[in-house]
């Protein structure tokens, strides 16, 4: 299944990195947390804001104060970038280096949840997806919220339409020219960019011995994925070898600095 074209998602540079297939943008989103908001305000001038995100099916939900700017006056055309760096790629030269990454872009109208119900599930929707993700921990794990709180929220939720959607990716190596390659004294290569959750931390006002619970204890140390070096080149495991040699170092230093 993938997302119909539009005039307004059709690639006009390296359309091959670009992609409409409905799973790889739905994971590439689920792998994410915080994504950035583009809107025009009332008085008309451009904004942009990064916001935590929920998804369900072809539906995106956001949140925040009933006062703050793209969420200020309900219901508003923008548009949805959740972008996912995987690695610096430093070229011969300034021209050709790049960075390696994982990105969906959403265009529409995000429509305001009003019916309550709606609403109180779509906000344990988001912080069951900024929270592992794990199904069920707004419920099983934090308190209630209050009808207060809820009040105070605005939810809108944007629809994942055909001629609305596109993914773009890239994942190799320098696109270095060939003078450049073949002169021995210049190096290129890619530098791996991985999110790492490392082990939850008590908040400084807790006083009492209270464990994290084991939706926490669990969190998945790599949700967005494992670093997208370089796509793998028939015969040439060099960028591969390069990397192990790279994460394997690093696991030495990491043990040696503990035992000081």
């Amino acid at each position: 299944m993938a997302y119909a074209k539009s005039d307004l998602t059709k690639l006009h540079r390296s359309q091959k990195r670009g992609s409409y297939d409905k799973q790889l943008v739905h994971e590439i989103l689920d792998q994410g947390v915080v994504a950035h908001v583009a809107y025009v305000d009332g008085e008309g001038n451009v904004k942009i804001s990064p916001m935590i995100y929920g998804r369900q099916e072809d539906f995106l939900y956001l949140h925040g104060h009933v006062s703050a700017g793209v969420l200020r006056n309900g219901s508003i055309d923008l548009c949805f970038c959740m972008t996912l760096e995987d690695g610096l790629v430093l070229a011969r030269s300034g021209m050709h280096s790049s960075v390696n990454y994982r990105c969906v872009m959403v265009h529409g109208k995000a429509e305001e949840v009003a019916d309550p119900t709606a609403k109180w599930s779509s906000l344990d929707l988001i912080v069951d997806h900024a929270a592992g993700p794990s199904p069920g921990f707004s419920q099983t794990v934090q308190r209630p919220m209050t009808e207060a709180e809820v009040a105070s929220t605005r939810v809108l939720r944007l629809e994942m339409k055909d001629g609305c959607v596109s993914a773009k990716t890239r994942a190799e190596g320098a696109n270095d020219d060939k003078e450049d390659i073949e002169n021995p004294k210049l190096w290129a290569g890619i530098v791996p960019i991985t999110r790492v959750y490392g082990p939850a931390v008590n908040d400084p006002s807790l006083r009492f011995h209270v464990l994290p619970p084991e939706a926490v204890r669990n969190y998945p140390k790599h949700r967005s994925g494992l670093p997208h070096c370089v796509e793998k080149r028939s015969g040439d495991h060099r960028p591969y070898i390069a990397l192990a040699l790279t994460f394997g170092a690093g696991l030495l230093v990491g043990a040696w600095m503990s035992k000081r």
